[in-house]
């Protein structure tokens, strides 16, 4: 991934977020909080199932179809394997308690859409059930046995899982079965295009091993998702609010309407209206005027004490002839000054007394008594004049929020208060002004107060119905912040994800094109004389599958234009890549009546695609159909067959399957010395087993006579349906028609000898015990110069 980012024009701080994502979702959510990249631990891989697994063997008991315990033993190693039986044999019940012991479930009833499928899942005739499966892994001596066991009272999500006598760890194998499940049973085989689009999509989707890349894709989607709506949000609601808030007579209401009319609103205004800091609507004044701030109590207190103690010492001092005190002092300190500096001399004021030494001690006595009068005086005005000035500078001038309050608030009373109360400045008579400052501050209290508390009914009714409207309007500003901070970023996680939609399409193209045209390839040959041609299959963008089908080179639908024949094949074409990875660790796959609805060409391209399966991979077919095996044998392919055969009380029997004719006479032979049969309905059950031989070699001679000259598959089995008795059977393979038997006897004791005639007669009508031995003799003769 970073080597294509490093080719691909990609911004810094997207192309980390692309790595951060595919480092997992914690490595994301740093990388978007601009938190430094931490060295992520490689997590640990989990200890999966091993490699190169076969299977050596199945054992049933009590399950399905099989009552007492059955085994199918299997090959452990590349090869086909063909279980046959009839339907209600059994062989389907191997293949389902194969599923059910590895993978824990079965398809077939996880699907189905009656309980009954679930509710039949034990024998009627065993009380006790358990499923075995016996694998060899490569690498490792001896055998896996995995097994599950149920007693009579327990559910079937109940009872034992094993492993080698271990309790079975699913957790080790569920990936690798999640990803290359071998089995493959009829109810998906049918359903494998039909099924929901994301199933097939998630199935091949996989393998291809792209888990990582495509949860970064996802997680960065969410992270986009997340981001772009948290963007959008503020712009999705922002014209329900403004219609909102201009419906309200509340000012502030109306001037975050404006604001949120703008194409770019000023965030920071919004929260200012929001929060209540803004100061130029009228709510705003009134609260100016509830915070209005008159001088406390207690400097008004303290400033009437000074000022009445400063009275109070200006009026102990100056008496009456204060004056002519202080103008006595300055005259005698004129005349001492005069003295000290002549000596003695006459008076200057009366001329008669002398300034002499007598007189200077005196005067310097009667100096200083005046002296301190003097300066007690001049104390006390200093002091006056202080308490005055501290007095006015109470005086406040009026404020500007009482005019711009007009037209909310009737501020009369208060600015004829407050200016009375300002006009105390220019009163110059300090007692005046003790009287009128503070009976004029009293009564400007009052007024203020009488003021504010109609302010804060006005705040009061105005924020009943601003307070929901605000909070709104708070909300959306948090939200608009957060979507500006989120912009950049949602730019950024979208470039990423763009390019790592880009990257995971071609990885995906780039990853299925070698199974697309495996797929193409066994297709080919399943389809043998379809008109349906496979082209290209893709990974959609949309999470399904895309398959290019034509008809006759004309585009077209699977679902609408292939048989369910077809359909299997095409789900066999799909399934088999899958499961033939070199990545799996499973080498055996398993495939449920494959066969069922293909017409016999497609049999035969089906025998050719599953024994070249089988040079790499063990593969283990069920079918109740034998056109399967007699198309191996035709087209000499190697393959083991098995037949399952049920008897009374679910009693099932597994034996090695020659062909048709050796199982038509083995069944004679079996019943030829059956000492429980009356010997009536011994001698007709062998005569039918002898009939039935020869009727199976005569197709077999047919078909490969016809099929080598190039006669069409559906032509050959129309004819062979036409074909109502044995001698007509015998007389197409002999003679290539329906002839009458008089025309086919002749030929037949000319050719083989007499024989062959009474052979024929013997089976048509039976024969006596002691003529049983010759009849399968000469049937056995007769069938093999037939297939030769």
């Amino acid at each position: 991934m970073a080597g294509r980012l490093a080719k691909d024009e990609l911004t810094p701080r997207a192309a980390e977020l692309v790595l951060a994502a595919c480092r997992g979702e914690a490595a994301l959510d740093r990388a978007l909080s601009g938190a430094p990249a931490q060295e992520e631990t490689p997590r640990e891989k989990t200890d999966g199932p091993g490699h190169g697994i076969f299977v050596s063997e199945i054992r049933v008991r009590g399950f399905r179809g099989i009552g007492p315990q059955a085994r199918l033993p299997l090959a452990p190693g590349p090869g086909l394997t063909v279980v046959t039986g009839r339907n209600g044999s059994g062989k389907s019940s191997f293949a389902e308690a194969a599923e059910l012991a590895l993978t824990g479930y079965n398809a077939r009833w996880t699907r189905a859409r009656h309980d009954v499928w679930r509710q039949g899942w034990r024998n009627l005739h065993q009380a006790d059930t358990a499923v075995e499966l016996d694998l060899v892994q490569a690498a490792r001596p001896g055998r896996t046995k995995i097994r599950r066991s149920w007693s009579p009272e327990e559910d079937l999500g109940q009872g034992e899982w094993t492993q080698d006598g271990e309790p079975f760890d699913d957790r080790r194998w569920h990936d690798a079965l999640e990803t290359y499940r071998p089995f493959l049973p009829y109810s998906e085989l049918g359903t494998v295009l039909d099924a929901q689009p994301e199933d097939l999509y998630e199935a091949m989707h996989r393998f291809l091993g792209l888990e990582a890349i495509t949860e970064a894709q996802q997680s960065l989607a969410e992270h986009r998702k997340r981001l772009a709506d948290v963007v959008a949000r503020p712009y999705d609601r922002r014209e329900r609010v403004r219609a909102e808030l201009a419906a309200s007579p509340d000012e502030r209401a109306r001037r975050a309407a404006e604001l949120l009319g703008s194409p770019s609103p000023d965030l920071d205004a919004i929260a200012d209206l929001a929060l209540g800091t803004d100061v130029g609507s009228g709510t705003g004044l009134l609260h100016q005027v509830v915070d209005l701030v008159l001088p406390p109590d207690d400097e008004v207190d303290r400033c009437r004490e000074n000022l009445d103690a400063a009275l109070g010492a200006v009026t102990a001092v100056a008496t009456a002839n204060a004056q002519d005190s202080l103008r006595s002092s300055e005259i005698l300190r004129l005349a001492i000054q005069l003295q000290e500096s002549g000596g003695a001399k006459t008076c200057p004021v009366c001329d008669l007394g002398r300034l002499d030494g007598m007189w200077l001690v005196k005067a310097r006595r009667r100096a200083e008594h005046l002296a301190k009068a003097a300066a007690e005086l001049h104390e006390a005005a200093d002091r006056l004049d202080v308490a005055i000035a501290a007095a006015r500078a109470l005086c406040l001038p009026v404020p500007e929020v009482f005019g711009e309050t007009t037209g909310i608030l009737d501020t009369t009373a208060v600015l004829q208060a407050w200016q009375a109360w300002e006009d105390c400045v220019s009163i110059d008579d300090p007692v005046r002004l003790r009287q009128e400052l503070f009976d004029r501050y009293a009564e400007l209290v009052a007024a203020v107060e009488q003021l504010k508390s109609v302010a804060r009914e006005q705040i009061d009714r105005r924020d009943l119905v601003w307070r929901p409207m605000a909070i709104a309007l708070f909300e959306w500003h948090s939200q608009a912040q957060q979507a500006l901070a989120d912009a950049e970023v949602l730019a950024d996680v979208t470039e990423a994800e763009n390019w790592i939609r880009k990257a995971a399409a071609t990885l995906r193209s780039e990853r299925i094109a070698p199974f697309a045209k495996e797929s193409q390839r066994i297709w080919h040959r399943l389809r043998q004389q379809s008109n349906v041609d496979l082209g290209a299959v893709r990974l959609g963008g949309t999470r399904n599958v895309e398959l290019d089908v034509s008809v006759d080179g004309v585009s077209n639908s699977a679902l609408a234009v292939m048989s369910q024949g077809e359909l299997h094949s095409l789900g066999l074409a799909l399934f088999l890549p899958r499961a033939m990875v070199d990545e799996s660790p499973f080498r055996f796959v398993m495939i449920d009546d494959p066969v069922q609805a293909m017409d016999p060409s497609k049999v035969d391209g089906l025998a050719q695609v599953l024994a070249d399966v089988g040079l790499t991979r063990q593969v283990v077919v069920f079918t109740h159909d034998e056109r399967l095996v007699e198309a191996l044998r035709r087209l000499r392919l190697s393959a083991t067959v098995w037949e399952v055969c049920r008897g009374e009380e679910s009693v099932v029997q597994v034996r090695m399957s020659d062909d048709p004719v050796g199982r038509c006479l083995n069944d004679a032979r079996a019943m030829r010395v059956d000492e429980d049969l009356p010997d009536a309905l011994r001698a007709e059950l062998v005569a039918s087993s002898c009939r039935a031989a020869l009727e199976a070699a005569s197709h077999a001679r047919f078909r490969r006579e016809r099929l080598s000259r190039g006669t069409p598959h559906a032509e050959v089995e129309r004819v062979l349906e036409g074909a109502l008795t044995t001698k007509q059977t015998i007389a197409l393979a002999v003679l290539d028609e329906h002839a009458e038997p008089a025309k086919l006897m002749p030929h037949l004791e000319d050719v083989v000898g007499s024989w062959a005639v009474d052979l024929l007669q013997a089976c048509r009508v039976g024969g006596d015990s002691g003529d049983l031995d010759v009849l399968i003799r000469d049937t056995e003769l007769l069938a093999g110069w037939l297939q030769r």
